[in-house]
């Protein structure tokens, strides 16, 4: 049998080391990279709260009185109430179970 030459202590534990700093640097590399794009979504998120936020304004403005009143005047309809109206509340079942896709309304009279 042949005797198997050892390699020095410092050459296995310089082996070592030089893996654990290429995976840490691979895993640095990927955590530098996911902030890049949680950076970006972040920004994505804030452009659409923004734009949210104009198109809530834009219907409420659409939905102000004025421009409810211009449109019924365009469209000759009239915003008075009705002489004869009422007010119908429908009820669904209490029981879940009656599938006869009847609804049962009551009426209230207005005060």
């Amino acid at each position: 049998m042949r005797n198997r030459r050892m390699l020095p202590q410092w050459i296995s534990n310089l082996a070592l080391a030089s893996v654990f700093v290429f995976c840490y640097l691979i895993l640095s590399c990927k955590v530098i990279v996911i902030s890049y794009k949680v950076s970006d979504l972040e920004k994505q998120l804030q452009q659409l709260r923004n734009w949210n936020q104009y198109y809530r304004s834009q219907i409420l403005k659409e939905m102000s009185f004025e421009k409810v009143k211009l449109r019924a005047e365009k469209l000759n309809l009239s915003l008075e109430v009705p002489d004869k109206w009422r007010i119908v509340q429908i009820n669904e079942p209490e029981d879940s179970r009656e599938t006869n896709n009847y609804a049962n309304a009551e009426e209230k009279k207005p005060n």
